[in-house]
């Protein structure tokens, strides 16, 4: 590494005559600016949005002195028991790309998208690749696709567009303009009504690519008012209605949910893990574990499912002591000490 005289991914990328963006894919999708990135990746700051004891990056870089390509890596960097990048993964990533690509991404920026297979690299799901694309568009002021138009026309006319023609990429470059767009009383109607002006897997593909994005009010009352309209949850309104900031309503909705049967499922609480930690204060952190408490006992998982929940929310910057406070309480009710027991005795083993 020194010999190289690198020692970060955000050196490596200067050095090498580019232009780049980060953007985190942990549990919201988000541009990281270059000097937080820097300070994740050195372990001087904590990542903000881990997930699964990782921090995830899409990074996009560019020389626009050669072309006016982007290239993008996918990187996931593991995460200390702290939250903190362990350096020695970031830098064997580092060696790999030194090593495959020396310093010359600026003259051979296209081999640099093709990197060796490596511990490091991921491939978004489809949902978070065209949402993280839809992103990438917005923050670089790049056009959006020509798809996106169908969507448009569809919103206006329903009954004169197929909606089967629309992408999901369509769909998450359109949700970028929900906050201003003319038509979104016409949608929250809709989507609040039950109405079949619009069909329900577009519906619901709309709701879950709107998950990084803040929604106009009418918008995000339709969609908390669509997670339980039926016997069932509607994930893709629960997904949707993910906001980067404390919001009474959201958490209100939350702490009602978590007091249902309803809410006794893995693919709930995950949703809820992953994309509501901010609602989590103290009172609803309590509710979500007591659930999954809940679960972990009625499905048999001997502590599995509770630890995982656990471990995945004290790795929170902004929870860890929430989380830990919640952990040494002698108020908690019953089957939550005991699960926190469980855990006690797992780690002493």
């Amino acid at each position: 590494m020194s010999a190289n005289g690198i020692n970060s991914i955000s050196e490596f990328l200067l050095h090498a005559g580019t232009e780049y963006q980060v953007f985190d894919l942990g549990r919201r999708l988000e541009p990281t600016d270059s000097q937080t990135f820097l300070e994740i990746e050195n372990g001087s700051a904590y990542a903000p949005y881990p997930r699964q004891q990782h921090a995830w990056f899409g990074i996009v870089f560019w020389n626009k002195n050669a072309s006016t390509q982007h290239y993008i890596w996918f990187v996931k960097l593991p995460l200390d028991e702290q939250g903190l990048v362990v350096a020695a993964a970031r830098n064997h990533f580092l060696e790999i790309i030194v090593d495959a690509l020396g310093q010359s991404v600026a003259e051979d920026t296209e081999n640099a998208q093709t990197l060796p297979d490596n511990p490091y690299s991921f491939v978004p799901n489809q949902s978070q690749l065209a949402q993280f694309n839809a992103l990438v568009k917005r923050t670089l002021n790049q056009p959006l696709s020509e798809e996106s138009q169908k969507v448009e026309a569809y919103i206006q006319a329903p009954q004169l567009v197929d909606w089967q023609q629309i992408s999901m990429q369509s769909v998450a470059d359109f949700v970028h303009s929900l906050s201003h767009h003319p038509k979104q009383d016409v949608l929250a109607q809709a989507i609040k009504n039950n109405t079949s002006l619009y069909s329900d897997v577009f519906l619901n593909t709309l709701m879950e690519m709107s998950e990084s994005v803040s929604l106009p009010e009418n918008l995000l009352a339709a969609y908390l008012d669509e997670i339980d309209k039926s016997d069932d949850i509607n994930l893709a309104a629960l997904r949707g209605t993910s906001e980067g900031t404390f919001n009474p309503t959201i958490n209100n909705k939350l702490l009602e949910l978590l007091k249902s049967e309803k809410s006794q499922r893995l693919d709930i609480l995950s949703v809820i893990a992953a994309r509501h930690f901010e609602q989590m204060e103290p009172l609803l952190l309590s509710a979500f574990l007591e659930q999954a408490a809940n679960v972990d006992e009625k499905e048999g998982h001997k502590g599995a499912l509770f630890a995982g929940f656990f471990s995945d929310l004290v790795q929170i910057p902004k929870l860890r002591r929430q989380v830990l406070t919640l952990l040494h309480s002698e108020a908690n009710p019953q089957i939550l000490s005991n699960a926190f027991q469980q855990l006690f005795a797992q780690a002493r083993k």
